[in-house]
């Protein structure tokens, strides 16, 4: 065999030893690889608040200091709201499930929605379904004391639930430090690496991804937390039940385009069918021009001009990334797409040969 062969052999096998290395890890790192994916996505997103943060250490051990303590920062800023949120959430979502347990009946429509052709009949016979077993359901509740097997199962599928939350948020902050901490020799390394693999053009690339990553963390975290506290407002105001709930709800739904409809579209028919028509209306309208206001104006404009993205592929990567990776994909699916129309517009506007 001639030289260039085997030299040819030699490169082939070195990077099938490096893909199925690359393979292996992240099998074996399967369980960690959304904590890994969140410190990344986080990092990215806190890179200048950082950087000032940094500013304010000295000495030797800066770099530890200033990482333990935003990193323990950045625990607080997620856990606390989200704890809070979760009880005042829970325990108001307790109170209306036993509420409408413990009546027996099921709540009134209104006259003029049963009025409406074929969707009254429908609605109707869905309600009496949903609810005709209340009251057997109410003297079950009463009866469930007495049946602690039942306890157990419960609160040791809520507490696996919560112990595979929590190991992911401890293993993310975890990851999160050692980034922060390393965030210099990573800023060095990962572009040396990947301009020996890919060239240098992907440099560019690179960067590209890193401010899709921040603009979609602002244009969907900031704006769906605003949605949601302004709609709290609007619940309350027009005394609709539990507006905590309910405007936890729509922060939470309004990080998917268009999904937060279900939530005050729910709390308008709630409202609706207790004959409150004008603060359904009210709901509906402050909702709808809301989410028309934020997902066309404000959530583009962020998005779209932070990671140089048409609103089209910011919908699509959001929506892709929550079908292909969950919640995180919601900030993964604009960097992917962002990364592929750069790769676009490149080969575009490469003279022909």
């Amino acid at each position: 065999m001639s030289t260039p062969d085997v030299s040819a052999a030699q490169k082939i096998a070195r990077y099938a030893l490096i893909g199925s290395l690359v393979l292996l890890g992240a099998w074996m790192l399967q369980h960690f690889l959304a904590a890994l994916c969140w410190a990344v996505v986080l990092a990215i997103a806190t890179s200048s608040i950082y950087d000032r943060w940094l500013g304010r250490f000295s000495g030797k051990r800066r770099n530890v200091w200033a990482a333990l303590s935003f990193t323990g920062l950045v625990g607080i800023v997620l856990i606390v709201p989200l704890v809070y949120g979760g009880i005042v959430a829970v325990r108001e979502a307790l109170s209306l499930v036993h509420a409408y347990i413990r009546s027996g009946t099921a709540p009134d429509l209104p006259q003029w929605l049963l009025q409406i052709p074929l969707l009254g009949d429908w609605l109707r016979d869905v309600v009496a379904e949903r609810f005709k077993h209340a009251e057997q359901a109410g003297s079950a509740a009463m009866a469930i004391p007495a049946r602690p097997a039942m306890y157990y199962e419960w609160t040791r599928v809520v507490g696996e639930q919560l112990l595979r939350r929590l190991s992911t948020f401890v293993f993310t902050l975890l990851t999160l430090y050692f980034v922060y901490l390393n965030r210099d020799g990573l800023r060095r390394d990962v572009p040396r690496v990947s301009r020996r693999l890919f060239g240098p053009t992907v440099e560019a690339l690179l960067v590209r991804v890193a401010e899709a990553i921040r603009a979609t963390v602002d244009g969907i975290v900031l704006v769906a937390v605003a949605e949601g506290a302004i709609m709290a407002g609007v619940y309350a105001a027009v005394g609709a039940p539990h507006p905590i709930l309910l405007g936890t709800l729509t922060g939470a739904f309004a990080m998917v385009p268009f999904a937060a409809p279900v939530v005050f579209g729910a709390a308008a028919l709630l409202l609706g069918s207790q004959g409150a028509v004008g603060a359904a209306i009210t709901v509906v309208v402050s909702g709808s021009v809301l989410l028309f206001v934020a997902d066309h104006f404000v959530r583009p404009l962020i998005i779209g001009e932070g990671a140089k993205l048409p609103f089209l592929w910011v919908l699509l990567g959001i929506l892709g990334g929550i079908e292909s990776f969950g919640l995180v994909g919601v900030f993964l699916g604009p960097a992917l797409m962002a990364a592929l129309v750069s790769l676009w517009r490149g080969w575009v506007a490469q003279p022909p040969e």
